[in-house]
């Protein structure tokens, strides 16, 4: 009676289900192509990436995170798929721009996986790779790079200390013999009436006169040209970029509203400044870089007026709506 029971109860219970495949799949691979060559700067270049992953997954870069100070990355798209074996080799085309001269490196770019089966929020990165970035102006011949010196030289301490010594003398006479109820200098304050942009073109105009070029001073010549761009960018738009370096100024150029050709021009010219300045190179025709540096001044002015216009207009229009309410501007 208990064994026909037992065997009663073996018969009931449900078949086992047979045994299933391992579904096909295992984890997403990633293979980079750099781009070809040297880019040059702001200008667009293209990578490509294949990946390799399970049936119905999906793979979209994080195009954001990889975007900084030195690179912006502009588009990417597909180029197509194909399937064999349960996995999916998808070919993805990515664009790009650079914004720093020298090698710089593309950081790593995080592709975000989704299909089923995968964990919420995977991610996985391609690897990072260099890129060298050239100047958007060309090097012509003749124009050599030589080993970079130091911008400090010699200051003759004692000779500033005696002159400070015989200003306090002077001052400490003048004071003593003059009361101290005479002014200094009779005549009345001085405006200067002239717009930054005004006097930004005189002082580049005597720059220009002076021999300096001539007589193949060409660091002190382009140091000139920068103090003229310098002191019209602190005085026009009040970036203080008599203070900043090459670097920063270039970042802070974006501040100004001018175009993105004028930024480009800007961050050229003083970073050939700086190789004139810093690492000897000798410029073919500094006359050209001078008429550069005219047409940026006139390009920065013209961005400024447009501002001054607009607020000027919104200003108008703001008082224009008060008093149409009966309020006062």
């Amino acid at each position: 009676m208990r064994t026909a029971a037992l065997l009663l109860l073996l018969l009931s219970a449900p078949a086992a289900a047979p045994a299933q495949p391992a579904p096909a799949g295992g984890p997403v691979t990633l293979a980079l192509t750099p781009p070809d060559g040297k880019v040059g700067l702001a200008e667009t270049f293209d990578f490509r990436v294949e990946a390799v992953m399970p049936e119905g997954y999906t793979l979209r870069p994080d195009t954001a995170a990889a975007s900084n100070s030195e690179f912006q990355v502009t588009r990417f798209a597909s180029k197509g798929a194909k399937s064999a074996a349960g996995r999916r080799t998808e070919t993805f085309e990515v664009e790009a721009k650079a914004f720093t001269l020298g090698v710089s490196t593309f950081p790593a770019l995080a592709w975000q996986v989704a299909g089923p089966g995968a964990a919420a929020g995977s991610v996985v990165r391609s690897e990072p790779f260099n890129l060298e970035v050239l100047p958007a102006f060309e090097i012509k011949e003749g124009e050599d790079i030589k080993d970079i010196y130091g911008p400090y030289g010699y200051f003759p301490w004692r000779l500033a200390l005696l002159l400070a010594a015989l200003a306090a003398l002077a001052f400490y006479l003048y004071r003593r013999f003059s009361g101290g109820k005479t002014p200094l200098f009779s005549r009345a304050p001085w405006t200067d009436t002239r717009t930054p942009y005004q006097r930004a073109r005189e002082r580049l105009d005597r720059l220009a006169g002076c021999p300096l070029a001539q007589n193949g001073k060409m660091k002190e010549y382009y140091t000139g040209l920068t103090a003229v761009l310098r002191f019209y960018l602190d005085e026009e738009f009040a970036m203080e970029a008599s203070q900043m370096t090459t670097a920063d100024l270039g970042r802070e150029l974006k501040r100004t509203g001018a175009e993105l050709k004028t930024l480009l021009k800007a961050r050229d010219l003083l970073h050939k400044a700086d190789l004139v300045k810093f690492a000897r190179l000798k410029p073919a025709d500094p006359a050209a870089d001078t008429g550069a540096l005219r047409e940026l001044l006139a390009e920065f002015n013209a961005a400024a007026e447009q501002a001054r216009a607009l607020k000027a207009a919104a200003e108008a229009a703001a008082a224009e709506q008060a008093r149409r309410r009966g309020g006062r501007p």
